[in-house]
């Protein structure tokens, strides 16, 4: 016994951390939710989306799989793909029958994402097996994944199916790594379905797969050699990309590009009647191409890199060829010109966090190996020809000669620095406290009225903070973007004129109160509920 925990301590000790992280932000999440912090962007739209599909497993009605109301028109009844392919939500319906309400997402997300620190764990110490101390220095990556701010942030802000992608892509490294492709494979599948462009990241994996993670050789320059002196060189190309070893890369590269190209072009446009609605974020690339070079150097992009990379201490950057795998979301965020995609308060690096800690992996590998010599003789050299004190050249002595625990100690400080700073929990900086906070007032008055109004038949309409708590209905219609379907409306005062779409709800809220066809019916704490009458 005494030996088992000796030999399992380091996963133990995960263990430890991910019940934890589990705990912690699944509870904080249902009470971010339950107190009016969650909105209907995009709780309400992924709730609403789940519950539909639960139901129509439910009930056979195979119609109300992947459908909500459009949040872009407000009050159209659509398929969840005319505004992201994200289908992986429907695989989410099942798990309705145990709780159909937006808990349940909450709850998931914050399991899927906590277990990824395994996969961190388990990519680390085959890396680091022929390092002094690989436990420890797995054991510490996995501990800065859970307190990794962008992450927390992504697994607080509502539910996306995208965020769950972290986790997956791990699986897909790690399974790759462990020559399983077939596993492998699986997760990357997986991972395409909680978003359009995660395609573009898998093929771009798909690519990374031809260079050996542990001396990065690329074999296409050995098939270019064949193409320039044999004569053979078409033969030879085939027998290039027929081999077992590379089948499994270009398998990735073409489902991924695959599935990118069929959701924008196919399967988008048929659910929604045109474009992306994203694609207005980089339309003025085709008008004003040569501003790609100042929007991608700017402070900006420089300082959303910098966010991702601090809190592992910039170790990414000693093994970039692992980072630029997400390459197409980084060019994505930086290229939008919806400045929330370079903002880590949101889900948007979700896809870009596992290259971020995988990089790290390596980079820390490549400074413990034998390629450290390098930079202690560097540091010798310096010492020398600087002529630093006695002082300092013992603190340059101890870094040389004891590089794992030096590198042990920074990343340590580099993680509890950044969790310090930027992270959402009670002793960051910017910690998000709120939703431990007493329950308001009106909670009782929203809960009354979403018993009232629990048959999903009746068509409700509600301001976004109150949203996540009535979308449990076919027909459920954003406040701000309209509320004529509606048979009741239910609205929180203290929103009109805070938040997100304050003029759209300041001007639907002038018009209901003049509205002959509703009257209302209550008015308790700042919660204002009218009624369609029937005529």
């Amino acid at each position: 016994m005494v030996s088992y925990l000796r030999n399992n301590l380091p996963f133990l000790f995960l263990t430890v951390g991910v019940m934890a992280y589990i705990l912690y932000f699944s509870l904080f999440s249902i009470l971010r939710y339950e107190k009016f912090y969650a909105h209907y962007f995009d709780l309400g739209i992924m709730h609403q989306t789940v519950y539909n599909s639960y139901q129509g497993i439910k009930t056979g009605d195979l119609s109300r799989i992947l459908e909500h109301t459009d949040p872009q028109s407000g009050t159209e009844q659509v398929k969840r793909m005319a505004v992201h392919n994200d289908i992986f939500l429907v695989f989410l319906a099942p798990f309705y029958f145990i709780h159909d309400g937006p808990a349940t997402l909450l709850v998931i997300q914050s399991i899927v994402v906590g277990l990824g620190a395994y996969f961190v764990f388990l990519i680390a110490q085959l890396v680091f097996r022929e390092i002094k101390y690989a436990h420890v220095l797995a054991l510490l990556l996995a501990y800065g994944y859970l307190l990794y701010p962008p992450l927390e942030k992504a697994n607080n802000f509502d539910f996306h199916a995208v965020t769950l992608a972290t986790t997956f892509l791990l699986a897909m490294y790690y399974f790759w790594l462990k020559k399983q492709p077939i596993v492998s494979l699986v997760f990357a599948v997986i991972s395409m379905l909680t978003k359009e462009q995660v395609g573009l990241t898998v093929a771009f994996f798909g690519v990374y797969t031809f260079f050996h993670a542990s001396h990065y050789s690329f074999p296409l320059t050995r098939l270019i050699k064949n193409y320039i002196f044999h004569r053979s060189a078409f033969q030879n190309g085939i027998a290039f990309l027929y081999k077992k070893e590379h089948r499994f890369g270009i398998i990735l590269i073409i489902s991924g590009i695959f599935w990118v190209l069929f959701s924008l072009n196919v399967i988008i446009p048929y659910f929604r009647g045109g474009e992306h609605f994203g694609s207005k974020y980089f339309t003025y690339l085709k008008d004003t191409p040569w501003k790609i070079v100042p929007i991608v150097f700017r402070l900006e992009s420089a300082r959303y890199i910098s966010l991702l990379l601090i809190p592992v201490g910039l170790v990414s950057l000693f093994a970039p060829l692992p980072l630029l795998i997400a390459t197409p979301e980084i060019a994505m965020n930086l290229l939008s010109i919806n400045s929330n995609m370079r903002n880590i308060y949101f889900h948007y690096d979700s896809v870009i966090t596992p290259f971020v800690f995988i990089s790290a992996i390596y980079g820390v590998h490549f400074l413990l190996t034998s390629k450290f010599e390098k930079t202690r003789t560097f540091i010798k050299m310096m010492t020398n020809r600087f002529g630093l004190s006695k002082k300092k050249m013992k603190y340059t002595s101890l870094i040389t000669q004891n590089p794992e625990r030096s590198l042990i100690v920074f990343l340590a400080t580099a993680i509890a620095a950044s969790s310090l700073y930027m992270s959402p929990l009670p002793w960051g900086h910017h910690r998000d406290i709120f939703p431990w906070q007493a329950y308001p007032e009106k909670y009782a008055d929203v809960q009354l009225w979403k018993l009232f109004l629990k048959d999903d038949s009746v068509k409700v309409s509600a301001t976004g903070h109150l949203a996540p708590h009535f979308a449990s209905r076919r027909y459920f219609y954003n406040f701000a973007e309209g509320y004529n379907k509606a048979d009741y409306v239910v609205i929180d005062r203290f929103e009109i004129t805070r938040g997100f779409q304050t003029e759209l709800k300041y001007d639907e809220y002038q018009h209901i109160l003049r509205d002959f066809r509703f009257v209302k019916i209550y008015d308790v704490h700042g919660i204002e509920v009218f009624k369609r009458l029937l005529f």
